[in-house]
């Protein structure tokens, strides 16, 4: 993967939701414009996980933004939880 959209990911998010943690970051998307790029992924934090779609220009200019917390922190530790102690 391009270190320049994990780059811009990383600082577009935090400038949105703030704290999150990086390595839980996955990229599953993005594609690349003349003047902006389109990211899809999820990431990890202390709430819960969470889905993005974000379009930033090349400068990291946010254009368009949709976070949305797929699954709360609780119910991710209890299917780990069932998951694993098994």
């Amino acid at each position: 993967m391009d270190e320049e959209i994990k780059s811009i990911t990383i600082s577009t998010l935090k400038k949105l939701i703030g704290d999150f943690d990086i390595n839980t970051l996955e990229i599953k998307f993005y594609q690349s414009f003349k003047d902006r790029y389109d990211i899809y992924g999820k990431f990890q934090n202390k709430d819960g996980v969470y889905e993005f779609a974000i379009s930033v220009d090349k400068k990291g200019n946010i254009k368009r933004d949709h976070i949305n917390l797929i699954s709360p922190r609780k119910v991710v530790d209890e299917i780990n939880k069932k998951v694993h102690s098994e």
